[in-house]
């Protein structure tokens, strides 16, 4: 390195390295920092992806309010009910607090997030073990990073399960204590009762930590069994054989492929567009940062390669699959940034000064690619036309309401908090949201896009709403008079439109 970029440097970062006190400063602000961007970013009506609101919050609204959809995961029983249970107690006190507002959607949704919140701490313990600086990095990357925000606030078997693998690789080290052994045994086996699918990257997570070590594998076994045995005790509770949920779940979704024929097969370079797009030009540079910090622990980079590899192998592929991947790949390319720092500037890069800027670095790279139309429109839909639905249904004059049928998921009762018929209307056939005339006995409210043509007369526009573009922007149209459901409009229900599309 030329003598005046040193000097430049040295001038820059000075010669003090980091202090006890100012890690505590920076631990308590980073904190503070990761967690006002979670609640920005929370919203009680956003999805990442229909299961949140399908498949968790509408089940668990079943059992609080008694109405809600039921997919075709619940119908065929496919899905554990661990979620569903969870968000039942909160979504229970919201209701008891706030009657008829939405407090019954924010706390178990707040709750899910605060859970989720749990890798940023975790990031900071896994990094301390190696230095106070790979700490601050490691926690700062986790905790501002755009994806670790926006996963971190949705209700997402993904997220529960990362999150609770990470506190196990916080908690588990080879001079752990027994009792930290036993819960980070019992932590991996929640995040496989979370998401099966995880069972193969903790198994080798917790086979390379335990290696030789009896007194670990010991611990582990001891804290995994009574997960695994309250896991079966809730399947026979909702009237299940035990884990007969994963069985279904492999015959129906790969044996038989069900999933492909509802959602389609993803490419083989699925995962790899999916990064190109979320991580943009910052894909040059983490894979480098990852290959300096992978060996800051191989146990991680092990789990975090077999779920990628898995999940290459199952045909459908979404993002959230391998998100247990990337939030390891981004915690160890954080270790890796402060690495190759202290590789290439040699001297002074424990400091205060070369820490905040390459805190600021990650945090910089995390806006700008926060910014972009892929992470606000593509990896999370804030769901205005649910917000919309939902207040048209509160209306004391809505006796049904029809919503697009192409994001019906977006409609659950979790979300609208009305026990009124909702009718699903798509884009084609005798039947649509500008000619529904034939079933429109049985509504007369009416939510479609606006760049959809409008409904005939007697249908009037009420207002619009969305700050996307106009064809996700939508309008709520309204007619006279009451409602009655029929034998035209039955099939058109949400339930019974979700059975015969088998979904």
């Amino acid at each position: 390195m030329p003598l005046t970029l040193r000097l430049v440097i040295h001038a820059a970062v000075g010669d003090q390295a980091i202090s006890a006190s100012a890690g505590r400063l920076w631990f308590w602000g980073l904190l503070a920092v990761a967690i006002l961007l979670r609640i920005l970013a929370f919203n009680a009506y956003s999805a990442h992806a229909p299961d949140e609101i399908i498949q968790y919050l509408e089940q668990a609204h079943r059992i609080v309010f008694g109405y809600g959809v039921v997919p075709w995961e619940f119908r065929e029983f496919i899905r554990s009910w661990l979620i569903p249970l969870m968000l039942v107690p909160p979504m229970q006190l919201g209701e008891w607090l706030d009657p008829g507002g939405q407090l019954y959607l924010i706390l178990p949704r707040a709750m899910v997030a605060t859970l989720n919140f749990a890798p940023v701490i975790a990031a900071w313990v896994i990094g301390r073990r190696i230095s106070l600086q790979h700490a601050i990095i490691g926690m700062a990357v986790v905790g501002v990073w755009v994806e670790s925000v926006a996963f971190s606030v949705q209700t997402l078997s993904e997220s529960l399960g990362v999150a609770a693998l990470m506190v196990a690789a916080a908690l588990l080290h080879p001079q752990a204590r027994m009792r930290a052994i036993v819960a980070a045994g019992a932590l991996l086996a929640l995040a496989v009762l979370f998401r099966f699918q995880f069972g193969p990257a903790a198994a080798v997570f917790g086979a390379m930590m335990a290696g030789k070590d009896r007194r670990i594998w010991k611990g582990l076994i001891l804290g995994g069994l009574p997960v695994v045995f309250a896991g079966g005790l809730i399947d026979l509770a909702m009237g299940l054989a035990p884990y007969e949920w994963i069985y279904t779940n492999y015959r129906l979704n790969i044996a038989e492929g069900k999933m492909q024929a509802i959602a389609g097969a993803g490419q083989p370079i699925r995962y790899l567009l999916y990064l190109i797009e979320s991580w943009q030009w910052a894909l040059l540079a983490i894979p480098l940062l990852l290959i300096k910090g992978w060996r800051r622990h191989p146990a991680l980079m092990s789990a975090a390669i077999v779920n990628l590899v898995l999940h290459q192998l199952i045909e459908h592929k979404e993002y959230r699959y391998i998100w247990l991947s990337m939030q390891i790949f981004l915690l160890l390319a954080a270790f890796g940034s402060v690495d190759l720092m202290r590789l290439v500037f040699r001297r002074n890069t424990e400091s205060d000064w070369a820490t905040a800027a390459l805190a600021a670095g990650w945090a910089v790279v995390s806006l700008l690619l926060s910014l972009s139309t892929v992470h606000r429109d593509v990896f999370r839909t804030d769901n205005d036309a649910a917000r919309a639905a939902a207040a048209a249904m509160r209306h004391p004059a809505t006796c049904g309401l029809a919503v697009p049928r192409r994001r019906y998921w977006q409609f659950g009762y979790s979300l609208l908090h009305e026990n009124k018929p909702v009718f699903v209307l798509g884009t084609d056939g005798p039947v649509t949201r500008w000619r529904p005339e034939r079933v429109s006995a049985g509504f007369n409210a009416l939510l479609t896009y606006e760049g959809n043509p409008p409904p005939p007369a007697p249908w009037r526009k009420q207002s619009c709403s969305g700050q996307h573009l106009a064809i996700e922007r939508t309008c709520l149209y309204v007619r006279p008079g009451g409602c009655r459901i029929d034998a035209a409009n039955r099939p058109y229900l949400i339930q019974q439109a979700m059975l015969a599309a088998k979904m």
